[in-house]
């Protein structure tokens, strides 16, 4: 039977607010599961995006000739299940199709020729919109690793019906390793004009998922106290990434003097006071 190991790293995560130098004074126990909940759904909703993005434009790279692919958009048509389209040359017809829920394995793939819809035209035009005004105003403030390690994946996840947020994660193609950090979010109002820009980690985070030969079935970094909570980035990168055996992580908050760990299993974030 293999060691199970831990690996703690510590890293240091901001939100671009001055840091304290007393701890803050925790959320009542309400409060704190409200937060919790709001940032696993959140976690969730970014991996459902990200991973159906994966996997459809792998089936693209298969099934179309890239000569003539263009744009795409990536959107949830009800609570349970997320499309990817991708266009033609165009921007007239879809040229592939994929459609996943996230109640199971169901999934399924349209790789017939037929016009867009209006909606689909509608959501390349504004997601078209949403990054060029990020981009814009924000991107000298993101820093990623080189392409060698990977490039960054971007997702747009509609928190509300007035509230959209732009998410910069970032991706890697090495093996054995989760990558945290380097990730950040843009919201934008409904005039379509960014309201807030978070820096959610400092700097890129490498956790391996391998050491000395041995599987991680745990892993810890530490936040500071500007960010004290786990974030969204850190749930779906972790699920993006992690080995087969490993079902949850922890941050340990210096904001609170706690430990939060995140339970796959349990789908919920789960407090622990330090003493």
């Amino acid at each position: 039977m293999k060691n199970v190991k831990l690996l703690l790293t510590l890293c240091c995560v901001a939100f671009g607010l001055a840091s304290c130098s007393t701890l803050k004074k925790m959320p009542s126990t309400a409060q704190m599961q409200a937060i919790n909940d709001s940032i696993v759904a959140e976690g969730f909703q970014l991996y459902y995006s990200e991973r159906a993005n994966w996997i459809a434009t792998d089936l693209m790279f298969e099934k179309c000739d890239l000569a003539n692919v263009g744009g795409s958009v990536t959107y949830q048509l009800d609570a349970n299940t997320w499309a990817v389209v991708f266009f033609d040359r165009n921007n007239e017809n879809c040229v592939l199709e994929y459609r996943t829920s996230t109640l199971g394995n169901e999934a399924y793939v349209i790789d017939s020729i037929r016009p867009i819809s209006e909606e689909e035209r509608i959501l390349w035009i504004r997601n078209n919109t949403l990054i060029n005004k990020a981009i814009g105003k924000y991107g000298d403030k993101m820093q990623f690793a080189s392409k060698s390690f990977g490039s960054p994946n971007l997702d747009i996840i509609e928190i509300n019906d007035h509230l959209i947020r732009m998410y910069f994660l970032q991706g890697t193609v090495k093996h054995d390793l989760i990558p945290f950090g380097n990730d950040y979010s843009i919201d934008f109002d409904d005039n379509l004009e960014p309201i807030a820009f978070r820096k959610y980690h400092n700097s890129l985070i490498s956790i391996p998922t391998k050491e000395g030969g041995e599987e991680v079935r745990m892993t810890v970094h530490s936040h500071l106290k500007d960010n004290p909570f786990i974030t969204p980035t850190d749930i779906c990168n972790f699920l993006l990434y992690r080995p087969a055996g490993m079902n949850s992580f922890s941050v340990l908050s210096t904001a609170y003097n706690c430990m939060f760990t995140f339970s796959l299993d349990q789908q919920a974030i789960f407090v622990e006071k330090r003493k």
